[in-house]
């Protein structure tokens, strides 16, 4: 896996969490392998990664561009690309609403990270 570059910030309900989108385009067992890292800027004690398998970027690790998946959001065709903070905003705000709390420690892992991605409204990608 290339080296991380750094966490971007964004504010969700008044608070501040770091983010990222890894993608591995060398991992042929897992392929198409990608994630969201997330971090509350006032408690690295919890790191949130949501996986996904489906989701298959049309863009190399780091290179920040328009190219990304063509899907359908609530019936309309658009280029989905989890590097553009619109769609970090909307998995971060589902997940600290639905999954974890902020406050939270440790790990943890969201596997289907693809089923989110459903349930806020994408599909066919």
């Amino acid at each position: 896996m290339k080296n991380r570059k750094k966490l971007r910030q964004m504010t969700f309900n008044g608070e501040l969490y770091l983010w990222a989108y890894h993608y591995d385009d060398r991992d042929f067992d897992n392929y198409p392998y990608s994630y969201y890292l997330f971090v509350p800027k006032e408690n690295n004690k919890l790191k949130v990664r949501v996986y996904f398998k489906r989701y298959a970027p049309n863009m190399a690790i780091d290179i920040y561009s328009e190219a990304g998946t063509i899907c359908l959001y609530k019936g309309e065709r658009i280029v989905l690309n989890l590097c553009r903070p619109f769609f970090a905003r909307q998995v971060i705000e589902y997940v600290f609403q639905n999954c974890c709390n902020n406050t939270d420690t440790g790990e943890v892992e969201i596997k289907d990270g693809d089923l989110i991605l459903n349930r806020l409204g994408f599909k066919e990608f």
